[in-house]
């Protein structure tokens, strides 16, 4: 009797585990459901960027040796760019945070006026020749920039990418100017505090501006003065 009333229990034990085992799965799942459904998706909204950049400089290039004949250039040049984004772009923010976004489809002129100065010495005697340049306008279009958040409150935009525009040798153009042709990149953006809860917010507008000085050594003489000044507007879409 014994022996068939502990054969009898054994099988309802073990389906009593497995059926606590088929539980405790179901509660590890349902916690996980949750703790997904707990994070909120990004709020939308459509960026649009209008940018003005300045750049002014005197630079005197190393002096070129020909036998007895020193030859040195200097370039003297302001340029002011005008850029905006063609259309507003898409852009998420979660948590205070810009999502990582890549702005496409700016464009804007750039206007360029100087003169370039070449100054020679042979034999003890001296030349000078200055050409002034004739102001000159250049239209880019699809350049692109790349924003995002390193931490909450505050948005980061890398130097603006994909600017194509025309040489030109009249004045001559610094390499720093050449590689940056709309100026330095800001450097962080502060949101506003309410940015911390954007899913309450309808508009974020925001200014924001640098500037960069450089002096140059030997063998070039001179410096260069820059500044970048935007303007973001964060507009809520549904889509």
């Amino acid at each position: 009797m014994k022996r068939t009333k502990c054969a009898t229990l054994r099988p309802r034990l073990g389906f009593l585990r497995r059926n606590l085992g088929l539980l405790g799965l179901l509660g590890v799942a349902c916690v996980v459901a949750a703790h997904a459904s707990a994070a909120p998706a990004p709020t939308l909204f459509r960026l649009t960027i209008v940018g003005t950049a300045h750049q002014e400089w005197s630079v005197t290039a190393a002096a070129v040796v020909t036998g007895d004949c020193r030859r040195t250039e200097t370039s003297a040049g302001t340029r002011t760019a005008a850029f905006r984004t063609r259309a507003p772009v898409v852009v998420r923010i979660a948590g205070g945070r810009v999502l990582p976004v890549e702005v496409r489809g700016i464009l804007g002129e750039v206007t360029l006026v100087g003169a370039n100065t070449t100054e020679e010495v042979c034999g003890g005697k001296g030349t000078s020749k200055i050409d002034d340049c004739a102001r000159t306008r250049r239209a880019f279009t699809g350049a692109t920039v790349h924003a995002a958040s390193p931490r909450p409150g505050v948005v980061a935009f890398e130097g603006i990418a994909n600017v194509r525009l025309a040489t030109t040798d009249c004045p001559l153009e610094p390499a720093d100017v050449r590689h940056r042709p709309l100026g330095p990149p800001l450097n962080l953006v502060r949101l506003p505090e309410g940015a911390l809860m954007e899913r309450k917010l309808s508009r974020i507008s925001l200014s924001a501006s640098r500037s960069r000085r450089k002096v140059y050594g030997s063998p070039q003489q001179g410096r260069l003065v820059e500044r970048v000044e935007w303007t973001l507007k964060f507009v809520r879409t549904a889509a």
